[in-house]
């Protein structure tokens, strides 16, 4: 009964991560809207032309790391199930793991961009 508690308090944590992953994207994209504009019209400056190319290749960077991770953390829920831990909610457990490595660098750069794009208004 203690590993359903676990596993309902960890899939409530990562509700309220998402919560706060999904202001952090507002904040994000509401603080880029004007520079992406200003870069795709052309009259935007060197630092419009910079943002957007930064965050096109962080993008592609953090997409990259959360595959490696998540395959990684695939690859150990996988011997993690064949060593035994198979139970349903040991299982739900290993996918919330999964889950959470694969999403883990993507997380890390929004919440870096809002506090960095939104502290320079």
């Amino acid at each position: 009964m203690s590993d359903l508690f676990v596993l309902q308090t960890r899939l409530i944590r990562t509700w309220f991560e998402l919560i706060e992953v999904y202001i952090a994207t507002v904040a994000t994209v509401s603080a880029r809207m004007p520079i992406i504009a200003a870069a795709a019209s052309g009259f935007g400056d060197k630092r419009a032309h910079r943002e957007t190319q930064v965050m096109v290749a962080e993008k592609l960077r953090a997409a990259s790391e959360g595959a490696e991770a998540g395959a990684l953390e695939s690859a150990k829920v996988a011997l993690r199930v064949l060593t035994g831990q198979n139970h349903p909610v040991a299982v739900a457990g290993h996918m919330i793991d999964v889950a959470a490595a694969a999403t883990r660098p993507a997380r890390r750069k929004v919440r870096a961009n809002a506090r960095r794009l939104t502290s320079s208004r």
